[in-house]
């Protein structure tokens, strides 16, 4: 397994090691051990703009995973916006990095094949999924 952390952004400074550790923590969880890479972009609301593009939206949103299949030699791609994390995080009580990491496991999750947006009981399962791991990996960790 080879994550590829690309920061393309100057705004925030970011941990690309805790990027790794917590992508790998729940990878291995997820799917095991694999012979896979993934690629996570951080970046600024300006460049997720364009990649919302293909979702036919022309605004920024925090995070977008496009997943190719768990077979895959690179299973997807992670682009995360520090802009739109930055303006996220008061409102659900969080630090800047504990909005950082919630959504990178909510992008990692995505690209394990959860979702949210078929129907509420998926999305009740991939929240709890995604609030368990932040717990685990994050919250928790801090104490």
């Amino acid at each position: 397994m080879k994550i590829n952390v690309i920061n393309q952004q100057d705004l925030r400074e970011i941990d690309t090691k805790i990027i790794k550790d917590i992508a790998k923590k729940l990878l291995l969880n997820e799917v095991g051990e694999g012979n896979f890479e993934l690629n996570i972009l951080i970046t600024d609301d300006k460049n997720i703009s364009e990649y919302n593009k293909y979702r036919g939206k022309s605004s920024p949103t925090d995070v977008l995973s496009f997943s190719y299949g768990l077979n895959e030699p690179v299973i997807g791609d992670i682009v995360i916006s520090v802009e739109s994390i930055e303006k996220q995080a008061p409102d659900f009580g969080n630090s800047f990095e504990e909005e950082f990491y919630y959504i990178l496991i909510h992008g990692l999750l995505h690209i394990v094949s959860y979702d949210h947006e078929n129907s509420e009981e998926d999305a009740k399962k991939m929240f709890d999924v995604q609030d368990q791991y932040f717990h685990q990996l994050i919250k928790d960790r801090r104490r």
